[in-house]
């Protein structure tokens, strides 16, 4: 009880102190759905629960919720009402575009007050926490009430692990009340353990971007994407996905290069930050040709992707890619989502959110990892001058996918067997 009373008062002390930083963030903006009100618990009538059991599925962004859209289609076969909490503006945003059925809060403030509120008032029958998401007050309420907390797709990278195991004082006492807990890797499984998960409660489930990169793979039509393009038949495309403000100037770089050299080659930049870019300042100093994605011009050398979601549709149509936020010490996006389509897969060396994912596809042959920026470039010139490469290495990389496939099914017999069903 003392850990947790000096929680909340930490707690409090950083909301009270930090809120108007934290204000400009949550305050209710016209383009963006839902109230700030939700994360203080103050929710409209209409999220009342009806008579059908209720799943509360909580992701943080949009990342973590399109790794759930596979098994979110298959909760609703059931007869169950789903409610789906986010953190960020721009994941329920995605989400309702996404799957616009369902309904959609902002995740409320782990202050005891606060989440008492919002559980008593939603009365979910099971509470899913999609990855690592150790909130202290969610799950020793729900425990209190015998509601219970599962947590799907978990997984730990160093970064995350350094920092729980600095609380795990609170860990030893939060996680054993967890109902069931589905790790990514066999060395997660243990990381989690030693941080006073229970072992008879864990399963290993592998990753459900697997699963969501399939998916997306067997549903986007590259051919008519490349010809809504207006693309010519001997154009190559490579695309430098999920580029971090850190990244961006070096990219561009890398990309003079290959329009001054290799005329049957357009490059695709898409920023992972759009707000925070400056990737049109940098194209502009640098005297390189770009058209934006928005202004729907056909014929480029340099694409801008100015807009959200249509990422997986750019590398249906590229020779290969780059996933970036792994050159800049931020831990790597997503390295998944170019294989779905059989392409080879460059990726930095700082990739620990993607670790587990990335060792599959790296050992199977299917990508290629680079230490800086350097090696990305002669990388890159390699992968323009030998096709048989990387499309072996493509081929290669898909069947990995393939071969990692089923997450989203043992993730979702875990919550059927928690209710019930």
């Amino acid at each position: 009880m003392f850990y947790f009373l000096i929680y909340d008062f930490v707690f409090f002390i950083v909301l009270t102190l930090f809120f108007p930083f934290i204000w400009k963030k949550i305050r209710t903006e016209k383009d963006y759905p839902g109230t700030w009100k939700e994360r203080f618990a103050i929710y409209r009538n209409n999220l009342k629960k009806g008579k059908r059991k209720r799943v509360w599925l909580h992701t943080v962004s949009v990342g973590e919720f399109l790794s759930i859209t596979p098994l979110i289609e298959k909760l609703k076969n059931l007869d169950i009402d789903i409610i789906v909490s986010l953190t960020t503006k721009t994941g329920r945003k995605v989400a309702i575009s996404k799957i616009p059925e369902l309904k959609y809060i902002f995740f409320p403030f782990d202050f005891y007050p606060i989440m008492f509120k919002a559980i008593s008032f939603l009365k979910p029958d099971i509470i899913v926490i999609v990855e690592t998401e150790i909130w202290v007050n969610l799950i020793r309420i729900s425990k209190r009430k015998n509601i219970p907390v599962v947590m799907i797709n978990g997984r730990l990278s160093p970064k995350s692990f350094r920092r729980y195991r600095k609380l795990k004082f609170l860990t030893k006492k939060i996680l054993p009340c967890l109902e069931k807990i589905a790790m990514r890797s066999e060395s997660e499984k243990e990381k989690i353990i030693s941080l006073g998960a229970k072992k008879e409660k864990i399963r290993i489930c592998g990753s459900m971007k697997f699963d969501l990169a399939y998916q997306m793979g067997q549903t986007i039509n590259s051919d008519e994407f490349k010809k809504s393009l207006n693309l010519g038949i001997d154009k190559k495309i490579i695309v430098f996905g999920s580029i971090h403000p850190e990244e961006e100037e070096e990219i561009c770089k890398i990309s003079k290069e290959i329009i001054e050299n290799y005329p049957d080659w357009d490059v695709i930049i898409a920023p992972r930050f759009l707000d925070r870019s400056k990737i049109f300042n940098v194209l502009t100093e640098m005297k390189l040709p770009y058209v934006k994605r928005t202004e729907g011009k056909e014929n480029f050398r340099i694409l801008v992707v100015d807009t959200y979601g249509e990422l997986n549709n750019f590398y249906s149509i590229c020779e290969f890619a780059f996933v970036g936020g792994s050159l800049n010490r931020w831990g790597g996006q997503n390295p998944i989502e170019p294989i779905a389509f059989k392409k080879v897969v460059i990726y930095g060396k700082d990739n620990w959110h993607f670790f587990i994912e990335w060792e599959k596809i790296k050992k199977g042959g299917g990508g290629i990892e680079v230490n800086d920026f350097k090696q990305l470039k002669e990388k890159v010139l390699f992968l323009i001058k030998n096709e048989n490469i990387r499309k072996k290495m493509g081929e290669v990389a898909y069947k990995i996918l393939l071969q990692n496939t089923g997450a989203t099914d043992i993730n979702f017999d875990i919550i059927k067997e928690t209710l019930g069903i």
